[in-house]
């Protein structure tokens, strides 16, 4: 999780998480130096439950910094990405660990969510019916359909994604895109979170010019090209693992 002036959602999706994590599980999340008592909030509840493992970065960097401080961080084998303001549906975890554990090249995977406001009041009942959302790299290349908070991959794959290029859009489409490239990626059609849209939001589809889009297209061109020996030979060696 990478939080930042996180309160007051930050405490509602912190429960709807541990109540889903086994005792050999952890959450790490990154802050990224939040001022509205989210840092004094989270280090009361680590100290209550060590499976939080709390890092901060020293001063407010952006969304990536924040997602590749806490990724860096992360030990299990399979990784779910959160936001700070959203609720896990109670299954969320189980359904998507049952998927990996079932399919050993299965490198990532995207639930469905459904969008509600700062009220919790449902405003849209599928993200993947507003962004027609699936795999495909050109087509997530072209209008980029992964989302983060859905997310969860395998830990492997941070050895072709990391460190995050400085100039990609976000990390979602970086790891979506890699992903699917090294492997296979499954789309699955279920409503496994609450996706919570407001105006503070500090990650998520907020719009962009064409002018904007564009080079940020240019930038993810380029970053895929420059980590393609990386990804080759995480591949001969998942392939190698998965034999």
């Amino acid at each position: 999780m990478a939080a930042y002036q996180g309160m007051p959602y930050i405490r509602q999706q912190l429960s709807s998480i541990l109540i889903q994590l086994s005792p050999e599980d952890e959450i790490v999340i990154s802050d990224n130096g939040s001022t509205d008592g989210t840092m004094e909030y989270l280090q009361s509840e680590a100290q209550k439950d060590s499976r939080i493992r709390l890092f901060s970065l020293p001063a407010p960097q952006g969304v990536l910094p924040n997602f590749q401080n806490a990724l860096q961080q992360c030990r299990g084998d399979i990784i779910f990405l959160s936001d700070q303001d959203d609720i896990w549906k109670p299954n969320k975890m189980d359904r998507i660990a049952s998927l990996f554990a079932a399919n050993p090249k299965l490198l990532a995977v995207q639930g469905d969510a459904e969008l509600i406001d700062m009220d919790n009041q449902l405003t849209a009942p599928s993200f993947f019916a507003l962004r027609k959302c699936g795999p495909g790299v050109w087509k997530n290349f072209g209008k980029n359909t992964w989302q983060g908070c859905s997310m969860a991959f395998r830990r492997s794959l941070l050895q072709a994604a990391l460190p995050f290029p400085r100039k990609i859009p976000m990390h979602d489409v970086w790891i979506g895109i890699l992903a699917n490239i090294a492997g296979e990626v499954q789309f699955l059609p279920e409503i496994l979170i609450s996706y919570r849209r407001h105006a503070d939001n500090q990650s998520g589809d907020k719009p962009a010019g064409w002018g904007q889009v564009i080079l940020w297209r240019i930038h993810l061109a380029g970053a895929i090209f420059t980590r393609l020996p990386a990804v080759r030979r995480y591949i001969k060696k998942k392939d190698k693992t998965t034999a």
